[in-house]
């Protein structure tokens, strides 16, 4: 489904808006501005592919800030919109799983990742890169 053009440009300018906080490392800023962009969208926002843009933005956002629930209940989010099915959104979530204690779903969403996209995984800090190594699913 397709936005109209307004919109879809305010949440473009919103999105841009937030990553330059992002980039800043004004983590709540940027969620906070995040979330503005989610609230433009009309219901049901899953059904758009801007959600799983802005889904992943709030996703990383709430990573950074160590809030891991709410990182992994919005990159959950994320995989069920058009789009959403990215190698860095597993990643993100498979980080997110690690760092709550679930390792479980941490190696399911690495394993996720590097199926999509084999470098994704490969710039990650070395305690990942450990956890990947010891941890390949048999598929």
């Amino acid at each position: 489904m397709s936005l109209e053009p307004n919109i879809a440009h305010q949440i473009e300018e919103l999105c841009d808006r937030g990553y330059q906080l992002y980039d800043e490392q004004s983590f709540e800023a940027a969620l906070r501005v995040f979330y503005e962009a989610w609230l433009k969208l009309p219901k049901p926002q899953a059904q758009y592919q801007q959600a799983a843009w802005v889904l992943t933005a709030i996703g990383d956002s709430y990573y950074k800030l160590s809030n891991y629930s709410q990182s992994i209940e919005a990159l959950n989010s994320a995989l069920h919109c058009p789009g959403g099915q990215r190698a860095f959104i597993h990643t993100r979530l498979a980080q997110a799983y690690y760092e709550s204690g679930d390792k479980s779903q941490s190696a399911e969403h690495f394993q996720k990742a590097e199926e999509m996209d084999p470098k994704q995984t490969q710039k990650l800090a070395p305690k990942y890169r450990l956890f990947i190594k010891n941890n390949r699913l048999k598929r």
